[in-house]
């Protein structure tokens, strides 16, 4: 059915403002971007911890060479990650759907505040340093994703 449509009485009037407005608000630079880093946070950790992509160890370089997963520091690093990403999202997940707009603010600050500086990081040192493999991913790719993914939590913070 079109609900252009439908016949012109108060009820239709209602219900087409109300499918407008869900309509509108979905797609909203607002909503698209705590949706994006969101699943973007949920499935870069459980994928750090459970092992499913995007968690490919091969991102990074081990001295010298792609990363299998295999060694201390690797698995050290996919803990750190998975909790890290999962549990940053947590709180702003809890905080949207439960909380006040200052306490959205209040746990917007630390991904924010990782993401603005792991994209500093990552333009200026990891290709120094050799931490990408840039087969699959230089430091600059990876810290122009980070500042995408704060400009989001930024304008999210902004927005709340």
């Amino acid at each position: 059915l079109n609900i252009g449509q439908w016949p012109a009485c108060k009820t239709h009037i209602l219900l087409k403002s109300c499918f407008q407005e869900i309509i509108n608000k979905m797609v909203d630079l607002y909503t698209v971007s705590l949706g994006c880093v969101s699943g973007f946070h949920l499935l870069f950790g459980l994928g750090n911890i459970f092992k499913f992509p995007p968690y490919d160890p091969a991102n990074f370089l081990v001295s010298g060479k792609p990363g299998t997963g295999a060694t201390e520091i690797e698995k050290l690093l996919e803990f750190v990650f998975g909790l890290w990403y999962t549990g940053s999202i947590t709180g702003v997940l809890l905080a949207f759907f439960y909380g006040s707009s200052a306490s959205l603010r209040g746990s917007l600050v630390c991904p924010l505040f990782y993401h603005a500086t792991v994209s500093i990081a990552a333009l200026i040192f990891f290709d120094k340093y050799k931490i990408c493999n840039k087969k699959k991913a230089s430091g600059t790719v990876v810290g122009l994703f980070h500042a995408l993914m704060a400009s989001m939590f930024g304008y999210v913070f902004y927005m709340s």
